[in-house]
């Protein structure tokens, strides 16, 4: 599959602008323009991509035949160049979460629409075959009217030893750390199986304190200024009842997810673990496994909906999908803020 008329910029030259330049390259193409903050690191990612290093972002975006703008850059700093790719009539591809607050999501949310330009939100584990089982299956009331979710994010990245980087630092993550950073994937997933979004959180979030750190040939201590886990009840405007449980401390669970759905004939469970199986039934017939054993590729088949026009089809994320969430991290921060309830509107 080519796309010789596709000419994608990439803002930002982390890991996840890494993984964007992956997808493209399964797609037959290339990264034609990259910009970031950090001149050595954009030069380099230039290098092994064979793109443009652009001195400034509106250069990168002012590239003739530019088409598509991929943001990935932290979640502070999407607003930007989201704004200047809108005005300049670009499709818009944005890492997730769309803000990390829902004054930020709105913002970028007005930019598009008001610039009338295609917008999508890499929410990717959207696209692992056995979340697109659970939406089907929940749509055809397979288990009956869904009642209640829950599940869990679980990651080891800052248990001590923990690494020391752009997360502890709220001017690039946002106001909370584990919300922002995995919270928002479960609820997204969510919101999408479930097709209803999130209305109201009661949440509490916890901080492990000091510890070691280690990265960049450095070793020390650190006392991270955001929250290490997060819990919340939820409420959706369905009527449905939700928990979750995110954690950046857990040992041994490099990025472990659940997500179960219990309605009034049956339950259906997903685990990243095995990303392209569903487990579902109930306790007469016994719960039973679809779907085939293998690894993920969630993002890459994200990117590649946008280019083959299957984002509708796929359930791809926009930015109204990225303004609800938003909503929702406010309302768990917000609740943990106030020990209340809040609702997201």
């Amino acid at each position: 599959m080519k796309f010789p008329h596709i000419r994608p910029v990439i803002i930002g030259s982390g890991l996840i602008a890494e993984s964007h330049a992956k997808a493209l390259r399964d797609l037959g193409t290339s990264p034609a323009v990259v910009w970031s903050p950090n001149p050595s690191n954009r030069e380099r990612f230039a290098k092994r991509w064979g793109a443009i290093a652009a001195p400034t972002l509106q250069e990168a975006l002012d590239v003739p035949g530019v088409s598509h703008a991929h943001i990935c850059t932290t979640p502070m700093n999407h607003n930007d160049p989201i704004r200047e790719a809108a005005e300049r009539g670009l499709t818009i591809i944005s890492e997730k979460p769309l803000a990390p607050t829902g004054d930020l999501a709105a913002e970028a949310l007005h930019h598009v629409t008001a610039n009338d330009v295609p917008n999508y939100l890499n929410f990717n584990r959207r696209q692992d075959q056995g979340i697109q089982a659970l939406r089907d299956l929940l749509a055809e009331g397979e288990i009956g009217n869904p009642i209640s979710v829950f599940g869990h994010y679980r990651q080891q990245w800052n248990a001590s030893p923990s690494g020391l980087d752009w997360r502890y630092d709220p001017s690039q993550v946002g106001p909370t750390r584990t919300v922002v950073e995995i919270g928002s994937h479960w609820l997204d997933l969510a919101h999408f199986v479930l097709g209803a979004e999130i209305t109201g959180a009661n949440a509490t979030l916890g901080y492990m304190g000091e510890r070691d750190y280690e990265g960049a040939g450095e070793k020390g201590r650190v006392t991270p200024p955001n929250d290490d886990f997060f819990m919340a009840m939820l409420k959706f405007e369905n009527g449905v009842l939700g928990q979750v449980y995110g954690t950046e401390l857990s040992h041994g669970s490099f990025d472990e997810i659940e997500l179960r759905v219990d309605g009034t004939t049956g339950s259906a469970v997903w685990t990243s673990e095995h990303p392209n199986q569903l487990r579902f039934g109930n306790k007469v017939t016994g719960m039973r496994t679809i779907g085939w054993d293998s690894d993920g590729d969630s993002l890459s088949h994200s990117i590649a909906a946008i280019y083959t026009d299957k984002a509708k089809e796929k359930g791809v994320a926009t930015f109204t999908d990225g303004l609800a969430n938003a909503r929702a991290l406010d309302a768990i921060r917000f609740s943990a803020e106030s020990r209340t309830w809040k609702e997201t509107r």
